[in-house]
């Protein structure tokens, strides 16, 4: 378990490209600004996953654009600021680009940490229901190494419209009953947490995915914090001075 000392901030779910370049790039340039605003404090940065809405790397081809937004995380990890960014549904097919030219620290799947003291769970936060057969034979099918390949066959053009066109069609299917908390027996990630600290303990678990902010106690010592996402609600987590805290941020 890596241990780690200083102010943290996380985020996810800016979902990036969604749902055309007008909107994203005005959601990039939020972000953008939560990140200056704090340049001068943060020692490690978080992206729990879902920070694109799709990303695919060819051999000699990245996505054309956020152009700001890497230049904000150079900058950060020049400074010395440790990033992590732990992979969602959505960004899965990251095969190293970001860690050569950001130096940042790309991790798949759940995640624990030692934060100043105080025991971390933190991953994405899909694939947590069990019963979701239908999610986890998709999953499986796009971490295979044949289908990526094969993929990567396609001309940039035409993979990119075909994988924006399934990934709205997703969002939009599922955009309203994410505005809605749904009651700790009905939210997989709860269930999931509240699995794993029968067995062992974790004070904080912090995943994303959800798109709605919330703090849900455990057990006793025991806190779930979804991050929520940067499409509706411009909210992050931050660990600092021996707290771990969901905020919001408005941009002046």
């Amino acid at each position: 378990m890596q241990e780690i000392v200083g102010n943290v901030y996380i985020i996810s779910d800016c979902h990036f490209g969604l749902p055309d370049q007008k909107e994203s790039h005005q959601r990039e340039k939020r972000v953008v600004a939560f990140l200056d605003s704090i340049a001068d404090e943060v020692t490690h940065l978080f992206l729990l996953g879902d920070i694109f809405d799709y990303w695919f790397e060819y051999k000699d081809f990245v996505p054309k654009y956020l152009v700001r937004f890497f230049g904000r995380l150079a900058n950060l990890s020049d400074k010395g600021v440790k990033i992590y960014y732990l992979l969602g549904n959505h960004d899965m097919w990251n095969f190293g680009y970001l860690q050569q030219e950001i130096g940042l620290v790309q991790m798949r799947g759940i995640q624990d940490f030692l934060i100043n003291g105080k025991k971390v769970r933190m991953g994405h936060g899909d694939g947590l229901d069990p019963t979701d057969k239908g999610y986890l034979l998709i999953k499986r099918i796009y971490a295979s190494k044949f289908n990526q390949w094969w993929f990567s066959t396609i001309h940039p053009t035409i993979s990119f419209a075909i994988a924006r066109k399934v990934s709205l069609k997703s969002r939009n299917a599922h955009l309203e009953e994410d505005k809605y908390f749904h009651g700790e027996d009905k939210e997989p990630i709860i269930q999931y947490c509240k699995a794993i600290e029968a067995q062992e303990h974790f004070d904080y678990y912090i995943f994303g995915h959800r798109h709605y902010p919330s703090v849900t106690k455990i057990a006793d010592n025991s806190i779930y914090i979804n991050s929520g996402d940067w499409q509706f609600h411009d909210s992050y987590v931050v660990m600092k001075n021996g707290e771990c805290t969901l905020q919001f941020f408005d941009k002046k």
